[in-house]
C-alpha cells in the first residue's frame, strides 16, 4: 500500500509579554504595527530533462537546488508583486534563465508554479495554479490533479475504490496537456488512481492502493516516468510540506548485470533460488540489458556457465527499492577465490544541459587510482577529475559539459598512464559509463567496459 502521509508541521509561537512599572501608574496603551498580509507560494520541478534549478523572487533567492520530482511546499511570503526567475544549474557552477514570470500575490492565496515541458524540445513552461485558502472539511481531504506530462494528450482518470472495475465506469476526470482541475473534497480513506488515454479503456498507469489522509491538502501532477517500469507517467503528489513520489505499481526495479572477473569464464546468474538463469553465458567484460524485477528482497547467484556446480556468488542479499535503476557487477579474482557482487545504484534520468559520466573502478589488480578528464592526452599538468580511487568506488552520476574529451586512469599520485588515453565525446542528454577492469586472465595491461551510449547503436 502506498501511503500519502504529510511531513511534520513544525510551529513556532511568538509570544509578546507587556510590562508595567510599580512606579507609574497612568495607563500606557502599546500600539503594534499591523502584521503583514501574507500568500503563500510553491515551486515544483516538473520537466523531466531540466537540471536542478534556483528560484529568486525579485532578485533574492527563494529556493536552491530544486530537483526534478521535487516540491518546495507552500512557503508564506508578504503579499506583493514578484518577478520571478527560474535559473538552471549547469556544469562548472554556471547558471542558465529558462523561465521568467510575474506574480501578483494577493492575500489568502495559494499559488503554485509547476515547471513543466522539456528543454531539449524548447517546450518548458510554467502552469500557475491559484486557490483561496480554505479549511478542509473534517473526515475530507483535499485533492487537486494538474497534467504535466510533456508530450502525452488528453487522458481519462479515474479515482475509485480499490480493485474497482473501471470497465463501464465514467472518468472521474479528464484533462489535456497542462490542464488542471478545481480542488475536490473526497471522504478520507483507500483509493485507487488510474490513468488511460483519452475514451479508452487500457490503463497506462496504476496507483495501487493509496491512502488519502484526513484533513489533508494533495495537489497530484502527472510527470514524466524516468524511472523503471513501462508507464509514461508517474504521480507527484505535493503536499503542504514536501512531497510523495507515486509510481505505477508494477513499476519493479531495474537490474542489469556486468562481468568484470578478468579471468572468470562465463557465467549464468540466478535470482532468488530459481534453476532457470535469469541470465544466460555472460563473458568477461559483457554488459545485459536492464531487466525488470519486482522490488523488495532478493538472492543474486552466479555460476560457471559450463557448470552450474561451480558457484562463485553464491545467494548474495540484494535489496531493489521501486522505481530504481541498479547494475550488479561481478568482481574480483577466480584465482584468489575472491569474487563478490558490487551493486550500485543508476541515475537513467537524462539532463538536456549536461552528460551524465558514471565511472566504476572494477579492476582487481589495480590499486588506487587518479581519473583524468582532459582536452588533450597531456595530463603532466593536469588535477584529476577523481582522485585516490579504490577498488570496487563508483564516482555516481557526474555532470559533465559537453564535449570531446580523453579519459586517462593512473596510480594514485602517478602521471604513468594504466587506462588510455581514451578518447570519447560526450553530448548534452546523454548517459555515459565506464568500468576500469583488468586484461583477459587478470593483470596488465588494464581495460575497461563501456556502458550506455558508449556502445549504444
Amino acid at each position: 500500500m502506498q501511503r500519502l502521509y504529510p511531513s511534520a508541521l513544525i510551529i513556532s509561537t511568538l509570544a509578546l509579554t507587556a510590562c508595567g512599572s510599580d512606579d507609574d501608574n497612568d495607563n500606557i496603551t502599546a500600539v503594534l504595527p499591523e502584521p503583514a498580509a501574507s500568500t503563500q507560494i510553491r515551486v515544483i520541478h516538473a520537466s523531466s530533462d531540466a537540471p536542478m534549478v534556483n528560484v529568486t523572487a525579485n532578485g533574492s533567492a527563494l529556493l536552491t537546488d530544486v530537483d526534478y520530482s521535487q516540491s518546495s511546499g507552500l512557503l508564506s511570503v508578504d503579499s506583493a508583486s514578484y518577478a520571478i526567475t527560474v535559473d538552471a544549474k549547469l556544469p562548472g557552477n554556471e547558471t542558465l534563465t529558462v523561465l521568467e514570470t510575474t506574480l501578483d500575490a494577493e492575500a489568502d492565496m495559494e499559488y503554485t508554479a509547476v515547471a513543466v515541458g522539456s528543454v531539449a524540445d524548447n517546450t518548458l513552461d510554467l502552469a500557475l495554479i491559484e486557490n483561496a485558502t480554505a479549511d478542509i472539511a473534517a473526515d475530507y481531504a483535499r485533492v487537486q490533479v494538474l497534467h504535466g506530462t510533456v508530450g502525452v494528450g488528453e487522458v481519462d482518470v479515474y479515482v475509485t475504490g480499490v480493485d474497482a472495475d473501471i470497465s463501464m465506469m465514467s472518468p472521474t476526470l479528464s484533462l489535456d496537456y497542462m490542464g488542471y482541475t478545481d480542488q475536490i473534497e473526497l471522504a478520507a480513506g483507500e483509493y485507487q488512481i488510474r490513468i488511460t488515454a483519452a475514451d479508452q479503456k487500457a490503463v497506462v498507469y496504476d496507483s495501487g492502493n493509496v491512502s488519502l489522509m484526513s484533513q489533508t491538502d494533495y495537489l497530484l501532477t502527472a510527470i514524466t516516468n524516468v524511472w523503471s517500469g513501462s508507464s509514461p507517467v508517474a504521480l507527484l503528489a505535493a503536499l503542504p510540506e514536501g512531497q510523495v513520489l507515486i509510481q505505477d505499481k508494477d513499476a519493479g526495479a531495474d537490474l542489469r548485470v556486468v562481468h568484470a572477473v578478468a579471468d572468470a569464464p562465463a557465467v549464468d546468474v540466478f535470482l532468488d533460488g530459481s534453476m532457470t538463469p535469469a541470465v544466460d553465458m555472460l563473458a568477461f567484460r559483457q554488459v545485459t540489458g536492464f531487466l525488470n524485477v519486482p522490488e523488495g528482497d532478493h538472492t543474486v547467484t552466479v555460476a560457471a556457465d559450463a557448470d552450474n556446480s561451480v558457484v562463485v556468488i553464491d545467494a548474495a542479499e540484494v535489496t531493489l527499492e521501486q522505481g530504481m535503476s541498479y547494475s550488479a557487477f561481478a568482481v574480483g579474482s577466480l584465482t584468489d577465490s575472491d569474487i563478490s557482487p558490487l551493486v550500485v545504484m543508476e541515475s537513467p534520468r537524462r539532463i538536456a544541459t549536461a552528460a551524465k559520466l558514471n565511472v566504476a573502478h572494477t579492476s582487481y589488480s589495480a590499486g588506487n587510482v587518479d581519473i583524468y578528464l582532459t582536452a588533450t592526452d597531456d595530463i603532466s599538468d593536469a588535477t584529476p577529475a577523481l582522485s585516490d580511487v579504490p577498488f570496487m568506488a563508483t564516482s555516481g552520476a557526474l555532470s559533465i559539459t559537453a564535449g570531446d574529451y580523453v579519459v586517462s586512469v593512473t596510480p594514485h599520485d602517478s602521471k604513468t598512464v594504466a587506462i588510455g588515453p581514451l578518447p570519447v565525446s560526450l553530448m548534452a542528454g546523454g548517459l555515459y559509463s565506464v568500468a576500469a577492469v583488468d586484461n583477459m586472465g587478470g593483470g596488465v595491461p588494464l581495460g575497461v567496459i563501456l556502458m550506455d551510449d558508449f556502445v549504444a547503436k
